[in-house]
């Protein structure tokens, strides 16, 4: 599939999201009490899904030249659990400073996820998302920009999308940096199966995490509630700094070594090399797209500080 339907994917994904969120709107109107939090993100997922795998198939392309799905070597897969622990202090330091402007998406919906059983947060936030999300960003639009030869590009510019389909500034500015280091994962290794494992140990970690310190993420609300910018704060974020840096200096030796052993070193070498020209990755639909999330991120914030 060429990088114009892939534009297209994205701009059916946006407008599907914005009309669920409409809905979920309307309903909220309507019928007391929220949404159950499962459902909503099961909707949310398939919002998002729905329209690549509709496009893909009305093109007659094969899903399985489009979404890459092979094994890989178990070394990789150990490997995997590793790049995720170590891209921690990255993630960290990007929420950290992204809250310096905006809230904490996650936290503010932690007493719904606490309310429900694990093993349902795991399946639907933990395995469910990271899925259909790896199928569709690393999958169709990722695959369909690299048919211009324009690697680097097509991971930079299917990672922003991935930021950006979260619809909120917060998960907007880890989601981006994450959708990268996804994307070398998928480089690395020829397979959105090294993404799907790494993104859903992301998520399930996060997860667990949360029902772990359960009793504080209160005291986390209330402190990011009660929170000014000053010395302390800088100086966190100083120390998260370094340890990102650190943590994600070890993370790129650790995907090169992914590349090694999945044979696929010297075009994960060649990926910052090679900057080729030609092809634009940007169509008018794309545009169209990316206006409409960031309108609807800023009236979200704009909302929310009233």
């Amino acid at each position: 599939m060429d990088y114009r339907k892939a534009n297209r994917v994205f701009l059916y994904a946006v407008i599907s999201s914005l009309a669920l969120t409409v809905l979920y709107t309307l309903w909220v109107s309507m019928v007391p009490g929220d949404l159950n939090i499962i459902l909503n993100n099961a909707l949310s997922e398939l919002v998002v899904l729905v329209p690549a795998l509709a496009v893909v198939l009305f093109h007659g392309e094969r899903l399985g030249n489009v979404i890459i799905f092979k094994k890989i070597k178990l070394k990789s897969v150990l490997l995997t659990f590793l790049y995720v622990m170590l891209l921690y202090p990255l993630v960290t330091f990007v929420n950290s400073v992204s809250m310096l402007f905006v809230d904490n998406t996650v936290l503010e919906v932690s007493d719904q996820i606490l309310s429900l059983p694990v093993w349902q947060i795991v399946l639907s936030f933990g395995i469910l998302g990271p899925f259909i999300e790896e199928i569709v960003f690393r999958g169709v639009i990722l695959q369909s920009y690299q048919r211009t030869g324009r690697i680097l590009a097509s991971i930079l510019l299917s990672s922003f999308l991935f930021g950006l389909i979260h619809m909120n500034f917060n998960q907007f500015a880890y989601g981006a940096v994450m959708g990268v280091m996804f994307a070398l994962l998928f480089e690395a290794t020829g397979s959105v199966l090294a993404s799907f494992i790494a993104h859903a140990v992301f998520n399930t970690t996060e997860a667990l995490l949360m029902y772990a310190s359960s009793d504080a993420i209160s005291e986390a609300q209330q402190y990011l509630d009660s929170m000014e910018v000053g010395d302390t704060t800088l100086i966190s974020i100083g120390i998260y700094f370094v340890l990102a840096i650190i943590g994600t200096s070890l993370a790129m030796c650790v995907v090169y070594k992914m590349s090694e052993i999945e044979g696929r070193k010297e075009f994960m070498a060649s990926i910052l090399k090679g900057r080729k020209k030609g092809t634009r990755l940007i169509t008018f639909p794309l545009i169209l797209a990316i206006v409409l999330a960031i309108a609807y991120m800023i009236l979200l914030e704009v909302l929310l500080s009233i």
